[in-house]
């Protein structure tokens, strides 16, 4: 994998790792029998877990980072025209196939050879490299005392290949070796978080249930398991795996009254390898940053309005630029007809902080839909930062797309127009896809905020996670990434935005500044309304 990697593409890449999954596979299964009888086995599959999730993944994003840090001028202006080719596929992949001038399928074997040039001409990939070079020991001796790391897998046992197999590996600072700890099968999971749900406030009162009444079906099937391997553990480090990453493990109740976020501090990591690699944020002189809000999604054609005005959004726009400059930090702020696609775009090369309050969606793969789109339903007075339904072009552009990174976006100003019969531009169409983001040279932003609904969410793709707009602000360059896995609510994000930008000027500390916001959402609110939003390294 290493040697081919070094000339191959990413699409070349994903083909040639799949004709090893079943390896992998095989060596977990092995693994798990043998564990007692041959303990340093097990260090052997978190070792490989390490190196193999997120893949194709880290591998290309280091190959972006190698070439635009270099000086090899030739070699950037190769990049730059494949990224040029790759935003004319986005936009090709957003028109009506009968208005396509070319077909988007040749232009992608066109970009993948380009790609496999660049990946050739590019040998210097330290970041990759040192990644890959990480070990379970060397996550260990990272972690101080009352830390833990947790690393999920999941993988098709060999004589049970129909069903996936949830795995948990385990270190602690006095660990021997990593414990291996089964959990369960993946169907168990999908009868508690179900298929094609609405996301919104009865759904996830249903899984997780309330403060007062909680629902402990998740806690009992991932969490409980765990528990006496973690000895004095107060702060973990999780990396999930498949349908885990679906899951709000800080929302997780043992009991009435008690979630996973008052017993330990939780850190979701794409890696528990980034343990040893110990990347820290904070804020320094010179820091600049963006503030989205207040969209206007209308224009003079708007027949639909598939996304209604937040109000929350402009508030919290304009509270958030306010806490910022307390702390001397250049901001500015886009709201109404300036929030648009292309000022997000621009705007994003430049900022140390991205803040994106407006309208998110992901939407599943057609081939597995078996029912209507749900209209977005509000309960009481609760409104949702997600459309009502789908119309118009916007069902074939973005909801049937068969590319998953064209099925989850942002939308900004303008946005209900595309969802009319009005086709628009791909670059002007109001709606950022995912597939639009990776094109975006995001190097300097540290941080993310994505505070809308269901930006956390993309199709799964075995170990390389979540394709959607996680996947493609990590491959844009972005170190930390605050995201949502279901419809958030407009008022009480709001809240928990300005909460946390207060404590973030407060300790200089991102992971700190989340954790403590959540915990003071905890108090008021029941899990609905804060366990939503996770942050992502």
């Amino acid at each position: 994998l290493s040697l081919n990697f070094s000339f191959l593409s990413e699409k070349e890449k994903e083909a040639y790792y799949k004709t090893h999954e079943n390896k992998f596979d095989a060596f977990y299964t092995f693994s798990l029998i043998r564990q007692n009888s041959s303990e340093a086995i097990t260090g052997l599959v978190y070792n490989n877990a390490l190196r193999n999730k997120g893949l194709l993944l880290k591998s290309s994003t280091a190959m972006r980072t190698a070439i635009l840090s270099s000086s090899d001028t030739t070699l950037i202006s190769q990049y730059d025209k494949w990224i040029a080719l790759k935003k004319v596929i986005a936009n090709l992949y957003s028109q009506n196939i009968s208005e396509r001038q070319d077909d988007p399928q040749v232009l992608e074997e066109k970009a993948n050879k380009m790609e496999r040039l660049l990946v050739r001409e590019s040998q210097t990939f330290s970041d990759f490299e040192q990644m890959q070079a990480v070990t379970w020991e060397k996550v260990r001796e990272s972690l101080t005392l009352n830390e833990a790391a947790i690393e999920f897998i999941h993988f098709a046992q060999a004589e049970n290949s129909d069903s996936l197999l949830y795995t948990a590996l385990i270190v602690n600072p006095n660990s021997i070796n990593p414990e291996m700890v089964p959990l369960f099968y993946e169907h168990e999971l999908e009868a508690i978080l179900g298929q094609l749900a609405d996301n919104n406030l009865r759904y996830v009162n249903s899984v997780y249930g309330t403060t007062s009444n909680p629902n402990l079906q998740l806690y009992n099937l991932i969490w409980k398991p765990l528990e006496k391997y973690l000895l004095n553990a107060k702060t973990l480090y999780i990396s999930p795996s498949g349908l885990l990453h679906k899951v709000s493990f800080a929302g997780l109740a043992s009991e009435k009254d008690v979630f996973l976020c008052d017993k330990y501090s939780i850190h979701i990591q794409s890696s528990t390898g980034k343990v040893a690699i110990n990347e820290v944020f904070s804020l320094q002189e010179g820091l600049s940053a963006s503030v989205f809000g207040g969209i206007n999604y209308n224009t003079d054609l708007t027949q639909d309005e598939v996304w209604n005005y937040l109000e929350g959004t402009n508030k919290e726009a304009q509270s958030i630029s306010k806490i910022l400059a307390n702390k001397s930090v250049t901001t500015n702020v886009y709201t109404g007809n300036n929030s648009t696609e292309e000022a997000l775009k621009q705007a994003a090369t430049q900022s140390h902080l991205l803040h994106i309050a407006t309208h998110g969606f992901f939407y599943p793969n057609p081939k597995l839909q078996k029912q209507q789109f749900a209209e977005r339903i509000e309960e009481g007075d609760v409104v949702f930062r997600g459309g009502r339904g789908t119309r118009g072009f916007g069902v074939l552009g973005f909801v049937m797309n068969p590319n998953p990174l064209m099925r989850s976006g942002l939308t900004f100003a303008g946005a209900n127009q595309v969802w009319t019969d009005h086709y628009v531009s791909g670059d002007k169409d109001g709606v950022l896809t995912a597939e639009e983001v990776v094109s975006v040279d995001m190097r300097r932003a540290a941080l993310v905020v994505l505070s809308a609904c269901e930006t956390g969410l993309g199709e799964i793709k075995g170990s390389e996670g979540v394709y959607g707009l996680q996947r493609a602000f990590k491959m844009a360059g972005v170190k930390y990434i605050v995201m949502s896995l279901w419809q958030v609510p407009d008022s009480e994000t709001v809240e928990f935005m300005e909460t946390f930008y207060s404590k973030l000027l407060k300790y200089n500390s991102i992971r700190d500044s989340f954790a403590e916001t959540q915990n003071e959402m905890r108090q008021k609110y029941d899990p609905y309304y804060w366990a939503a939003f996770v942050l992502v390294e």
